[in-house]
């Protein structure tokens, strides 16, 4: 090789390494250079999630950023601090909470509470369990928060009682020493489903009947205290059985017989409070009306007709009996049928229908609505109808009206129960005592005017609460409460009667009859049975013996509960009550001659009924009419002819 060759080749091969030495010292400055950049732009952050703490370089720039690199999935509850969007800096701590929020349920028990009731049936110093304790239950659901698997709320979100406590009742005896005590007049009861009368002091019982089937729709006093009438459940079975059947009883009897009336079903009935009865051929009336008996519930349906008779109590004959109303079946709740009461001078009777107060008039049936109000839906079969009672002069009607109600809503659910006081002559209408509640019950005393009622203690739930008997004057004024006390057990509903001068009442309480003296500043309490099994109870003025004889003991009671001659009850037997009017000064007041149709035109009806924004009226005149005293009465439409009727207003 010629030596420039040699010499011309290694020249090149040095230029080249030189040249790679070069290139390969820029590509290293280059790298080293981009290297630096990068490392610039990084993070250092410390992460803590699921429990675990490190730390992460990193080239994001916000918190989102990091946890995507770090596939880090969130759910809707979880949480980061600081949040998502916060740009990175170097150095930070960013912790992911894992949040677990879930709904839990649990059942925890409602205690029961304890209540202590002085029982006056009860002997003093004695106690007695009525009623065990049994605790609630209810469903409490709670809104739990958990953050990484520890729990740190806990909130009630809803609560269910699924069980109600029943609270613990406890009786704690306050009877007092039983004496006899005196009343006047005649009162007649039901215990055990038989009847029994009181005459002189509440040692003098008799029983009157001996079946037990009283059924307690009918049950009435005659006014001279001496004729029972009542109704029975019937003991024939079958489709042809009747509802039930009435009866009459002479109490004045030595051995009484009760004699079946010649009527079935019966729904209400009453003696004429102005009449005396006989029983070889009664002056005295009785008014009925009737229903029929029907599969399911409740068991009959109303004919809402009204019947006027003269019973004869020796054979059971219903003398000149009259229909004074036609049937009325018009109406959503007429299948339950109306209650009446007569006025004390017999000639007309208050009426009482689910949705209206009214006066017909006995011997022509002309009615006279006063006041109309929505009926009460008691979303069950069975109806809630007022009660009527006349004052003892018979202008006024007392009774109970469904009022509106205190909030928006359908006028047939309303809570509200008022007493109200209604001129028969519908003229004046006055609310006396408001939210009552339904059971109230008012009623006239015979000579006072007084007032009787029951006053609910849970007004806005009359259907079941308990009752306290109240008396206030016949306007509404000086109200007061008489019986029991607050300690004590309230009325389950007041079944009550006034005394022949209106100044003590008898009343059913926990199934016996207890005497009040409202005359007094504190009345007076006095326990007349024991046995139990009380309902119904009429006290009339009349009375005609001056004792029972061997038949005196307590109702229902094995033993004989009459005091020895002698004794301080039998004294007390003879004490006169302060101003008891003698025989000879109600006669005439009670016992009046039979009534007979006036000779004078019809009052017409008033222009407008209270309750009720539409108005009506009917003045249709009564023509003369004379009906004596035999056994034929003729029929309301041989009197004024059918197109004279006027039916009950739908």
């Amino acid at each position: 090789m010629h030596p420039c060759q040699s010499v011309a080749a290694g020249g090149r091969d040095g230029i080249i390494a030189g040249m790679m030495r070069r290139w390969s010292t820029h590509l290293l400055l280059v790298l080293f250079l981009a290297a630096c950049g990068s490392l610039r732009g990084a993070h250092t952050i410390t992460l803590t999630v699921d429990g675990e703490t490190r730390e992460i370089l990193t080239q994001s720039t916000t918190v989102r950023g990091l946890l995507e690199e770090e596939s880090i999935t969130l759910d809707r509850d979880d949480q980061v601090r600081p949040a998502e969007p916060t740009l990175l800096e170097d150095g930070m701590t960013i912790r992911v909470t894992r949040v677990d929020i879930r709904v839990e349920t649990e059942e925890r028990e409602i205690p029961y509470d304890r209540r202590t009731v002085h029982d006056t049936s009860i002997p003093a110093g004695e106690s007695q369990l009525l009623e065990a304790g049994i605790n609630g239950l209810r469903e409490v659901t709670f809104r739990v928060t958990v953050e990484d698997g520890v729990e740190v709320e806990k909130h009630i979100i809803r609560e269910v009682t699924l069980q109600e406590p029943r609270t613990e009742v406890i009786l704690v005896g306050a009877q007092q020493e039983q004496r006899p005590t005196p009343i006047t007049g005649t009162i007649a009861y039901v215990a055990h489903q038989n009847a029994w009368l009181i005459q002189r002091t509440s040692s003098n019982q008799r029983r009157l009947t001996h079946t037990g089937d009283l059924d307690g729709r009918v049950f009435s006093l005659s006014s001279d205290g001496t004729h029972l009438l009542y109704s029975r459940a019937p003991t024939e079975t079958g489709e042809s059985a009747p509802l039930n059947t009435m009866w009459v009883v002479d109490g004045s009897a030595a051995n009484p017989e009760p004699v079946r009336l010649d009527v079935d079903g019966v729904l209400w009935a009453a003696w004429d409070p102005a009449c005396e009865v006989l029983n070889d051929g009664s002056r005295c009336r009785i008014a009925y009306t009737t229903g029929a008996p029907t599969d399911g519930n409740p068991g009959w349906r109303a004919e809402n007709d009204l019947w006027v008779a003269r019973p004869r109590p020796s054979t059971g004959d219903l003398i000149g009996k009259r229909q004074v109303l036609q049937p009325d079946r018009a109406g959503s709740y007429s299948w339950w049928g109306t209650t009446y009461a007569w006025s004390p001078d017999g000639r007309d009777l208050a009426y009482a229908s689910p949705d209206e107060v009214g006066v017909v008039r006995a011997y022509d049936g002309w009615e006279r609505p006063l006041f109309r109000f929505a009926p009460y839906r008691t979303y069950a079969p069975w109806v809630w109808t007022p009660t009527v009672g006349w004052s003892p002069e018979g202008a006024y009607i007392v009774t109970t009206l469904h009022g509106p109600s205190p909030a928006r809503g359908e006028p047939e659910d309303s809570p509200v129960f008022d007493v109200w006081a209604l001129s028969a002559d519908g003229a004046i209408t006055a609310e006396l005592s408001s939210e009552a509640g339904m059971w109230a019950w008012p009623t006239f005393a015979p000579r006072t005017g007084l007032i009787a009622f029951g006053r609910a203690r849970s007004p806005y739930a009359s259907q079941t609460s308990s009752y306290d008997l109240h008396v206030m004057d016949r306007d509404g004024s000086d109200r007061r409460q008489v019986f029991p006390s607050a300690e004590e057990m309230g009325f389950e509903y007041p079944e009550m009667a006034w005394s022949p001068i209106g100044d003590q009442i008898v009343t059913v309480y926990q199934e016996n009859l207890y005497l009040i003296d409202v005359g007094e500043p504190d009345p007076g309490v006095h326990q007349m049975t024991v046995a139990g099994g009380t309902t119904n109870v009429e006290w009339q003025p009349g009375t005609w013996d001056a004792g029972f004889g061997v038949d005196a003991h307590d109702s229902g009671s094995d033993t004989d509960t009459r005091p020895e001659e002698g004794t301080p009850g039998d004294e007390a037997s003879e004490i006169a009550t302060p101003d008891a009017p003698s025989p000879a000064e109600y006669t005439d007041e009670k016992f009046g001659p039979e009534i007979h149709p006036p000779h004078e035109e019809a009052t017409p009806h008033n222009d407008a009924i209270p309750g009720e924004d539409a108005s009506g009226g009917d003045s249709t005149s009564t023509p003369d009419v004379d009906v004596g005293d035999g056994e034929e009465t003729p029929e309301p439409h041989d009197w004024h002819g059918d197109d004279s009727w006027h039916p009950r207003p739908d």
